[in-house]
């Protein structure tokens, strides 16, 4: 016997259409709530002021523990092969995260240190000027442990070439280290304001607020309510009066 007009193949594909849009809403508003609890522990982190120094042992162990912590590295940076972390925008502006390896001493070991953001210029075909003079010194900063593998619609070279400054397009330790040709650590030392040789660091200001990703959550699950009423009214409930 054939079935009746409410449940033909139509009928079917719009109810397992339904559930799909509403699990896509669940699992996007899920993912925006994360993200706003990660942001939440970045924002408490980068306000934190707190002077107290951790005593550091290359390589670290536990290393997700470590984030955001202050410590101090003594050696040298490497000037003559710095990376440029591309498309990083502040106040509208498109820019460059300036990442430059730093030879510790003590450990004989390579850390990546954040210098700072510097605006792009007039052509993306001219980098910017990022050379200094290097010597030994002391500096301090926090550690940045990446939550998440680095990921990216195109590769880490778009836009590279074999001159240095290398420009990137996220960072990958393990691609750094052979482009650099010296083992990286797998974290990245965001260098304090008030250490010389750096540029802009305002390190929140890269990052989505939490409140607005916990705004997105709102409107994801608030969406995905809405589709629920939706079926609710003008599928399932007709189908319970029957």
């Amino acid at each position: 016997m054939p079935l009746s007009k409410p449940y033909t193949g139509r009928f079917w594909f719009v109810q397992l259409s339904t559930v799909a849009v509403i699990s896509l809403f669940v699992i996007l508003g899920t993912w925006q709530l994360g993200r706003g609890d990660v942001k939440s522990e970045i924002e408490l982190a980068v306000n934190d002021q707190d002077t107290e120094f951790y005593s550091i042992s290359l390589p670290l162990k536990d290393i997700e523990n470590w984030r955001y912590k202050k410590i101090k590295l003594t050696g040298r940076y490497l000037p003559e092969k710095q990376f440029l972390l591309d498309n990083q925008v502040r106040d509208r502006a498109t820019g460059y995260s300036v990442l430059t390896p730093f030879y510790v001493d003590a450990f004989k070991a390579w850390v990546l240190v954040d210098r700072g953001w510097l605006a792009q210029g007039a052509s993306r075909n001219e980098l910017p000027m990022v050379d200094f003079q290097s010597e030994q010194v002391t500096i301090t900063g926090r550690v940045y442990v990446p939550y998440d593998e680095a990921y990216s619609l195109g590769g880490i070279a778009d836009g590279e070439d074999s001159n240095w400054p290398r420009r990137i397009q996220f960072v990958d330790y393990a691609q750094l280290t052979m482009r650099l040709g010296e083992t990286l650590q797998p974290f990245t030392l965001r260098l304090d304001e008030k250490e010389s040789n750096g540029y802009r660091r305002d390190w929140a200001a890269n990052n989505l607020s939490s409140k607005k990703h916990y705004g997105y959550a709102f409107q994801w699950y608030a969406m995905a309510f809405a589709v629920m009423v939706l079926w609710w009214l003008y599928s399932i409930r007709p189908m319970v009066k029957k």
